[in-house]
């Protein structure tokens, strides 16, 4: 075999892997979206939680450790909400990830940009 017809063969398998792939990717992609919108939110809340024991426990501490515990319950907050703002597009996040592996298609299955669990 020749150059050309090794690398048609070549390219032929890799198009059908990729069509038949592509409704895996779209379904998996779905799963990972609807887990990470059912746990973030909750990890976010203790997050919340724990920063608000922190701070209170850092009131009645030293000047040094009082003025830690406010940075680690500020970081705390700070990342439960970037966590909640990940969470609440991740939905766009997912549909122009599988835009750009599927081919640069920008309609999706809609149940993969409301990240609905199957």
């Amino acid at each position: 075999m020749d150059f050309k017809k090794k690398f048609c063969v070549l390219a032929l398998v890799f198009l059908i892997n990729t069509v038949i792939v592509s409704a895996e990717i779209t379904a998996q992609l779905n799963s990972i979206c609807a887990k990470f919108k059912a746990i973030v939110p909750v990890v976010a809340l203790l997050m919340f939680i724990v920063a608000g024991a922190i701070y209170a426990a850092g009131q009645i501490m030293g000047a040094e450790t009082r003025a830690r515990a406010n940075v680690w319950s500020t970081a705390m907050l700070v990342g439960g909400i970037i966590g909640l703002i990940l969470a609440a597009s991740a939905g766009y996040f997912v549909e122009t990830f599988a835009g750009f592996a599927l081919g640069g298609s920008s309609t999706l299955d809609p149940s993969v940009a409301t990240c609905v669990e199957t």
